[in-house]
C-alpha cells in the first residue's frame, strides 16, 4: 500500500453521544487503510461533542466537520456529507459503531466495479456476548435484496454512485440504508459481500437502535410501497 491510494471518504452522523463518537471516530484513525477522509455532521448536538469537534478537525487536517443548527436527522445529515466528499470511494460509520482496524483495506480490495457494492459480515456486540452476522461470501442480487438486506448497515462504494442517485431517501422514517442499498443494486448491478467481519454494531443499551423501534413498522411499509413492483409474490 503506498500514498497513491485512492482516498476514501467516511461520513458520520452524530448527535449527543460524544464519548460513542469518540470510540467511533478512534476506530477510524486505525486503520490500516493509509488516505482516508472523516466528514463528521453534528445535527445538532447540546453536549460536549461541538467542543469535541472543533478540537478534533483542528488537529487533524483530513477532518471535516459540518453542523445543523436544527435537528434535520440522521439521513439528512449523511447526504450533506456525501455532497462534499472528496473521496473516489465511500462508506459509512454511526456513531455508536466501530470499524475493525482492517475494514476500509477489505472493502477496497474486495472492490470491482461490476458490483454496485461491497460490504462484509459483521459483529453484533451486546456486551455480554456478541454475534456474527452474514458471515457468508455472497453475490448479492436484486432478488435477494428484496428478501432481506444483505448489506445490513454499511457499504462501500464510488462516491459518484451515491451521488447519481441522490442519496439517502430521507422521507423514510425507518429503512433508509435497505431503500439505498436497493436502489444502487437496481442501477448498478448485483453488490458483493466478503465473509470476514470487520464492522462492530454495538447494542449494549447505552444507545438506541432502531431495532424494535415502532418506526421500523412504518419504515418497512415505506420500502414496500417503493419497490413493491420489482417483487415477486416469493420476496
Amino acid at each position: 500500500m503506498t500514498s497513491n491510494s485512492p482516498l476514501v471518504s467516511v461520513y458520520m452522523p452524530t448527535k449527543n453521544r460524544c464519548q460513542l463518537l469518540k470510540r467511533a471516530i478512534s476506530s477510524i484513525q486505525a486503520q490500516s487503510y493509509p488516505t482516508i477522509e472523516i466528514i463528521i455532521v453534528d445535527d445538532g448536538s447540546t453536549d460536549d461533542t461541538q467542543d469535541y469537534l472543533r478540537a478534533l478537525q483542528e488537529d487533524n487536517d483530513n477532518v471535516t466537520v459540518l453542523r445543523n443548527e436544527q435537528s434535520a436527522g440522521a439521513c439528512a445529515s449523511r447526504n450533506r456529507a456525501i455532497a462534499i466528499a472528496k473521496g473516489e470511494f465511500i462508506t459509512g460509520l454511526d456513531d455508536d459503531d466501530e470499524f475493525l482496524p482492517d475494514r476500509i483495506q477489505s472493502l477496497y480490495d474486495a472492490y470491482q466495479d461490476k458490483y454496485a457494492f461491497v460490504c462484509s459480515a459483521m459483529w453484533w456486540d451486546y456486551g455480554k456476548r456478541k454475534r456474527l452476522i452474514d458471515a457468508k461470501e455472497q453475490v448479492i442480487t436484486i432478488s435477494q435484496q428484496l428478501d432481506y438486506n444483505e448489506a445490513t448497515t454499511q457499504i462501500f462504494t464510488k462516491t459518484e454512485r451515491m451521488r447519481a442517485l441522490a442519496g439517502f431517501d430521507e422521507a423514510f422514517v425507518a429503512c433508509q440504508d435497505y431503500d439505498f442499498w436497493t436502489r444502487l443494486i437496481v442501477h448498478y448491478g448485483s453488490a458483493f459481500r466478503i465473509a470476514k467481519p470487520s464492522y462492530v454494531i454495538n447494542d449494549t443499551g447505552s444507545s438506541e437502535r432502531m431495532i424494535g423501534n415502532p418506526k421500523s413498522v412504518k419504515g418497512y411499509q415505506q420500502y414496500f410501497e417503493k419497490h413493491g413492483h420489482l417483487m415477486s409474490e416469493r420476496n
